[in-house]
């Protein structure tokens, strides 16, 4: 299909033409349908009813994709220029490292884009259609526009057809409207070309399926052209944007790869003259150095492998994977299940959340939420308790009126017991049942069916040898059929006062987004049929049942929760807006606020919407594209947003999001896989937990980012000094991966898993422009880098200028060494609290910092004194002297740290 033909069918309105005008502008037929020569010319023409497929990379280029990146770059050289210096172990150790940040990345990114192929899985396998007057099954993909598709109860529909033929038809929409019950279908054409998918009543659509009753449809769009086509479109629009962290770790990594090089640089060469000009000097760092190095080469490439090394955070990426799959594992047991890692963090700076209603801040299923019996009005508490506003009606009356909504009704119970049938019916059953009504379901002896023109439906029952009708419909039909109603037990006729006033309650249900079915009955004279029309007269008004998808009980607190957090809340929903207003003036949705609908949305610019985005919190009956509007005015705006969604409808705008939230429950696989996040219990509540987890994740990865920057910067530091005023190594590379990996690894992970502040919700979400590494942040990194470095030198030029006995080759490194590793160590634990004290019984809280003080302690010792390992680290045993002169490095830095620490905090305010 050309683009030309493409826009023309897209422009077309469909269900503003009268069924015979769509036959004709389709070359088809009302009971023939299209010739199957026709069809096989038309399926040549304009393709298969298929989404296209999304082309996407191959895993071998994926899987190269992870190493380009700067810092990886800088490593992949280190690991070289280590191996040709047959530095082995350095290399296998950088090499692993850089396959293990691979293999990671490149799984997580492998099974992030499913959504599309999630997508074609809801096509119908076949349909049925008529061709040549002919009913005939065929694949769905072979549909053509013109084809006649016959419709069947539980029937997934294969194409966007318009109706020409309903039976009591009704549509489970809502994968794609977001609609929450089944929509009753009509024939009639409809005026508006503007209205929204879930007010297009005489469509179904491709992807939907049939809820109850049968049609006959003519097929309008197939394809990319169908409304699940323009999703599939949008959906592949949407590109993945990087989180903050992230963005950031690429930045800090780059700008630290650079700092590397030209640091290295400096080095190499400063490295290079000092060997070749080295002269005798009486110190025992002469034969050292004559014994170590075999040329002045190998010397300055050591030294500027060993300050690559040292500052680049080799684990740093490792340890944020693993710090976010235990906060996505802490997640998980709240109920939300995070599809990609770093979805966590940005969690953590949300600051408005898009929720649909359905099933999230509701719970999905009608309910009556109350009664009008006779003229006296009473509400259903949650608590299924009955609530009065005047006057209490009688038992009597109130069986009456349950039993005619249990009896005109077509839900039943399986034979374990489940109740099965329409929401609505189901839902007046079910009422009766909470509030231990005693009702019955007479038995039934004929009926006059529901359809969309008649509006009701009206059961005939035998009671004790007579015969009853009971009605159930619209209330301005069933008022206009009664000549009398049951008022306080007593039947009085119908006056036009009583009528007006009934009609005002019943108004005023409905304009506050109650769902109302008005009930009345009549006892049938001998000889009237059970099944004929002209039973429906002279009826006695019963009552009115208001209905509505009620909230769950906990998202009022939750929202009032979320805006002391900072965080703003809007529903977004494609139900109706007197319906979506009324919930979310109990759940404290507005509080002033705006509500607007897919058609005001029309009618704005991007600009308009922008200007007022902040000021709406219920956007109603919304399509699509106006979803993928809000998130991006949103964003404008600068917020962090979360939207929620279930329906193949949100998949768009739950990829554009910074947070795509899919529902577990009754989310279809195309939500879900476009989501970073799937609620299983589908509750508002829990994203707000969610986001709580999320704002510890974020504190506890500042703390150990920081803290492993503080470290390196301690190395860079120590090596580079070194390198500039002595010709040996401070430390050789495998040492300080080792420092790195193990010894300062094992303490950020603890800190990955610190407890979280008990006030964490009770301030305002971070910026999403805010860096870890603000400028006070980098002058933290500088200074602590610094005063540990500086107690680290203090024992290395002790032993270089004799100070401190020196007894083999290799002793100096490893009390240095150890000086490094003990210091930082104990460093970790002034990132427990930036207030309080290192020495105070705070630090003790976090279990998983002293097992890992513990454990690397012990490791060292390994390094130390086990043979195997003294040959593969180069290091020495240290005596009891060297050991008082380490410990003293240690914690020398700690205590200034500490002291400036608390000395800032109140500097600052802070409580100490």
């Amino acid at each position: 299909m050309d683009s030309s033909q493409t826009e023309t069918r897209q422009r077309t309105a469909w269900h503003t033409l009268e069924g015979e005008q769509v036959l004709a502008d389709l070359a088809s037929d009302a009971t023939a349908g299209l010739t199957p020569d026709r069809a096989a010319d038309l399926l040549a023409e304009r393709g298969l009813n298929e989404l296209t497929a999304q082309e996407r990379d191959p895993a071998w280029r994926m899987f190269v994709a992870q190493f380009n990146d700067f810092m990886i770059w800088v490593l992949m050289a280190a690991a070289i220029f280590s191996a040709i210096e047959g530095q082995m172990p350095e290399a296998i150790a950088i090499g692993a490292i850089l396959l293990l940040n691979g293999v990671l990345g490149f799984v997580q990114e492998y099974r992030a884009e499913q959504a599309l192929e999630a997508l074609q899985q809801m096509s119908a396998p076949t349909a049925t259609v008529i061709r040549g007057s002919r009913e005939i099954e065929v694949p769905s993909a072979e549909v053509v526009p013109g084809d006649l598709i016959v419709l069947e109860a539980g029937d997934r529909v294969p194409a966007d057809a318009r109706l020409i033929e309903v039976g009591a038809l009704r549509m489970e929409e809502a994968a794609l409207t977001g609609e929450s019950v089944p929509v009753r279908k009509s024939v009639d054409a409809l005026d508006d070309e503007d209205l929204s998918l879930g007010d297009r009543t005489n469509v179904v659509f491709a992807g939907t399926s049939v809820a109850v009753g049968h049609g006959l449809a003519v097929v309008t769009e197939t394809g990319q052209t169908t409304e699940m086509g323009r999703i599939a479109d949008l959906l592949a629009a949407q590109e993945d944007e990087k989180t903050p962290l992230q963005l950031e770790l690429k930045t800090v990594g780059k700008r630290i790869a650079i700092i590397v090089l030209v640091i290295a640089t400096a080095v190499f060469v400063v490295g290079v003259w000092q060997a070749w000009t080295l002269i005798d000097r009486p110190s025992p760092a002469v034969a050292l150095a004559e014994e170590s190095f075999r040329s002045s080469l190998t010397v300055a490439l050591l030294i500027a492998i060993s300050l690559a090394v040292a500052a680049i955070p080799e684990g740093l990426p490792a340890i944020v994977t693993v710090s976010l799959s235990l906060g996505v594992r802490k997640m998980a047991s709240h109920n939300a299940i995070v599809r990609k890692l770093h979805a966590v963090e940005t969690l953590g700076s949300t600051t408005f959340i898009c929720s649909d209603k359905t099933g999230t801040l509701t719970r999905n299923e009608m309910t009556v939420r109350r009664l009008v019996v006779g003229t006296d009005v009473v509400d259903v508490t949650p608590d299924d308790c009955l609530e009065a506003h005047d006057h209490m009606p009688s038992a009597e009356d109130r069986e009456l009126l349950f039993d005619i909504a249990a009896s005109a009704n077509d839900a039943r119970f399986t034979a374990d017991g489940e109740l099965v049938g329409d929401p609505t019916e189901t839902a007046l059953i079910d009422a009766a049942r909470k509030l231990e009504m005693e009702h019955v379901r007479h038995k039934r002896v004929g009926e006059v069916p529901f359809d969309s023109d008649r509006k009701r439906m009206t059961t005939v029952h035998d009671i004790e040898g007579s015969h009853v009708a009971y009605m159930k419909g619209g209330a301005d039909v069933v008022l206009d059929l009664c000549s009398s109603a049951l008022v306080r037990g007593e039947t009085a006729p119908m006056t036009d006062v009583l009528h007006e006033q009934i009609s005002a309650v019943n108004t005023e249900l409905a304009s506050s987004g109650y769902r109302t079915l008005a009930f009345a009955w009549r006892e049938l004279g001998a000889g009237e049929s059970a099944e004929s029309e002209d039973i429906e007269r002279d009826m006695v008004y019963v009552g009115i049942m208001g209905l509505l998808d009620p909230p769950r009980r906990e998202v009022k607190v939750a929202i009032e929760e979320s805006h002391s957090a900072g965080i703003e809340v809007a529903m977004v929903t494609g139900d109706h807006a007197l319906t979506a207003r009324a919930i979310g003036a109990e759940i404290g949705l507005l509080e002033g606020k705006k509500v607007i609908t897919g058609r005001d949305l029309e009618s704005m610019t991007d600009d308009d919407l922008y200007d007022t985005v902040e000021d709406i919190r219920i956007f109603a009956r919304v399509n699509p594209e106006h979803k993928l509007r809000i998130v991006d005015a949103l964003k404008r705006r600068g917020h962090v947003v979360a939207m929620t969604g279930d329906g193949v409808n949100d998949a768009p705008a739950l990829k554009k999001a910074d947070i795509g939230v899919a529902m577990g429950q009754i989310g279809t696989d195309v939500s879900r896989e476009a989501a970073d996040m799937v609620l299983a219990d589908d509750n508002f509540a829990t994203i707000i937990e969610a986001v709580r987890e999320g704002r510890v994740v974020f504190d506890n990865l500042r703390k150990f980012i920081l803290f492993l920057l503080s470290c390196n910067m301690s190395e860079v530091l120590i090596i580079f000094t070194t390198a500039l005023l002595f010709p040996v190594p401070a430390l050789l590379p495998l040492q300080i991966l080792w420092i790195n990996l193990v010894t300062d690894g094992l303490p950020a992970l603890a800190l990955g898993v610190d407890p979280g502040d008990p006030n964490v919700m009770k301030h305002k979400p971070r910026s999403a422009e805010e860096s870890i590494l603000t400028p006070r942040r980098q002058a933290q990194v500088l200074w602590q880098g610094a005063l540990i470095t500086l107690a680290a030198l203090g024992v290395y030029l002790g032993a270089y200028w004799g100070w401190i006995a020196i007894d083999a080759p290799g002793h100096l490194q490893t009390m240095l060494f150890t000086s490094i590793v003990l210091a930082q160590l104990i460093h970790a634990f002034n990132f427990r609290s930036e207030t309080r004290t290192v020495f105070s019984f705070e630090s003790l809280k976090n279990k998983w910092l002293l097992i890992a003080f513990g454990g690397s302690v012990v490791l060292q010792m390994v390094v130390i004194y086990m043979p195997f390992m003294q040959r593969v680290f180069k290091t020495q045993p240290l005596g009891i002297h060297d050991w008082m002169a380490v410990v003293i490095a240690a914690i020398v830095p700690t205590i200034f740290i500490d002291i400036t620490k608390i000395v800032l905090a109140r500097k600052r305010g802070l409580r100490t």
